[in-house]
C-alpha cells in the first residue's frame, strides 16, 4: 500500500472518526466495525488502501491537488516544483514569460536532492530576473509541507525598479550639485568634484573594493567639502596664505560637513559624512579635525584625501597656480607614509595613465603650470 502524507491533525481526526464508527457498529451495525478500524488505522499508520484504489497518489492527481491549493486566476507567472526540484506545474503566464523552465535550478543554483527540506514554510529566496517580455520580475520561492513542493511566484516590478532608479539618479544629481556649491563658493571649478569622484572610484577598485562599495564611494565623494558653505568668503577666497586663526576657522569645514550629513540614514549621505569628516586626516596623525592616524582613518577618508589632493595640486586655486605632473608625483612620493597611505599612493603611481585619462576627460582650461 502506498504511503500518504497524513498531517498530525488529520491523523487525530481519522482516529476519532474511526473510533466513533466502531462504537456505532458495536450497537448492532457490525458491518461498520471493519470500516471504522480501517479509518482508524490510516490515522495511526499513515497507510491508506483507499488512496490506492482511487488512484489518488498518482502524479496527475498530485498536480490537480497543487492547482486546487493555488489561486485559480493569477496573471503573474507561477510555478510548482516537486521536492526533488523538477517541474510539476507552470501557469500560462509562467510559460509565456519564462519559457523552457524545467527544474528549480533554472531559477537558483542548488544541487540539493531535497530542496523542499531547505525551503520548508519560510521564504527561501528573492531573485530579480529579466523576463523575455523585457520586463523585470522578483521571483520568490516558498516551500509548502502541505503539498510537499516548492511554489515559485514571479511579480512584475518593472515600474518599481524604474522609480527606484529615478530616485537614485536624483540623489546622485543632488549630491553633485551640493558638492559643486561648496566648490564654487571657493571659486573652484565644478569639474573638481567629478574628477575626485572618478579618482576615488578607480582607487577603490584597484584597492580591492567591490563594485557596489566603489560606486557608493564615487557617489558620496563629491560632498567632501560641503562644509565650506559655512566658511566666510574672506577666508575661503583669500589669495594669500591663511594666518593661524584663519586656518583654524577653515579647518572647521570638516566637522561642519560631517554634522550636516550625519543625521541622514541614506547610505550615500552616511558615506559622505564619513568622507567630509576624515578627508583631511593624515596617515601620520598630523591631520584634522581629530588627528586620527593610519588604519584608524576610515578607508573612505584615506582614498578621498589622495584623490582630492592629487586633483587640487594640478588645478588653479586663488592662492596658487597648477603644478606640473612631475612636481605632483615628487610630492606624492615624499608624502607617502606621511600624508597618505603608502599603498594608495603606489596604486595611483602604478596606474597613472588611467588617472590622467580621467583628468583629460573632465579637464579645465588651465594656465601654464608651476
Amino acid at each position: 500500500m502506498p504511503k500518504i502524507n497524513v498531517g498530525r491533525i488529520e491523523g487525530y481526526v481519522r482516529v476519532l472518526l474511526g473510533t466513533l464508527i466502531v462504537a456505532i457498529g458495536s450497537h448492532g451495525l457490525w458491518f461498520l466495525i471493519p470500516v471504522g478500524l480501517l479509518v482508524m488505522g490510516t490515522g495511526i499508520s499513515c497507510y491508506c488502501p483507499i488512496h490506492q484504489v482511487l488512484n489518488i497518489h498518482t502524479r496527475a492527481a498530485k498536480e490537480n491537488y497543487y492547482l486546487s491549493y493555488l489561486p485559480k486566476y493569477d496573471p503573474n507567472p507561477l510555478f510548482v516544483f516537486y521536492k526533488n526540484g523538477t517541474l510539476a506545474f507552470a501557469n500560462q503566464a509562467a510559460k509565456t514569460v519564462f519559457p523552457g523552465i524545467n527544474i528549480i535550478g533554472d531559477f537558483i543554483s542548488n544541487n540539493q536532492h531535497d530542496i523542499c527540506s531547505s525551503v520548508n514554510e519560510n521564504e527561501f529566496s528573492n531573485i530579480t530576473i529579466q523576463g523575455n517580455d523585457e520586463r523585470t520580475y522578483t521571483v520568490t520561492l516558498r516551500g509548502s509541507r502541505e503539498i510537499d513542493a516548492v511554489i515559485v511566484y514571479a511579480h512584475d516590478v518593472t515600474e518599481l525598479i524604474k522609480l527606484d532608479q529615478e530616485i537614485i539618479s536624483t540623489q546622485k544629481e543632488i549630491v553633485y550639485i551640493m558638492g559643486e556649491i561648496g566648490e564654487t563658493r571657493s571659486q573652484e571649478t565644478g569639474h573638481h568634484v567629478r574628477r575626485v569622484a572618478e579618482y576615488s572610484y578607480l582607487l577603490a577598485k584597484k584597492y580591492g573594493f567591490t563594485e557596489e562599495d566603489a560606486t557608493l564611494l564615487k557617489l558620496a565623494s563629491p560632498m567632501h567639502d560641503i562644509g565650506k558653505v559655512a566658511i566666510p568668503d574672506a577666508i575661503l577666497n583669500k589669495p594669500d596664505k591663511l594666518d593661524p586663526d584663519e586656518f583654524e576657522i577653515m579647518k572647521t569645514h570638516a566637522q561642519i560637513g560631517f554634522e550636516m550629513l550625519a543625521r541622514s540614514e541614506r547610505p550615500i549621505l552616511k558615506t559622505a559624512a564619513i568622507i567630509a569628516n576624515e578627508h583631511h586626516e593624515k596617515w601620520d596623525g598630523t591631520g584634522y579635525p581629530n588627528s586620527t592616524s593610519g588604519d584608524n582613518i576610515h578607508i573612505y577618508g584615506r582614498i578621498t584625501a589622495l584623490a582630492d589632493v592629487f586633483d587640487a595640486l594640478g588645478s588653479k586655486r586663488v592662492y596658487k597656480m597648477p603644478w606640473s605632473l612631475e612636481k605632483i608625483i615628487v610630492f606624492l612620493r615624499k608624502e607617502k607614509g606621511k600624508h597618505f597611505e603608502p599603498q594608495l599612493v603606489q596604486i595611483l603611481i602604478d596606474n597613472l595613465e588611467e588617472f590622467l585619462e580621467i583628468r583629460d576627460r573632465y579637464q579645465d582650461h588651465l594656465p601654464a603650470t608651476l
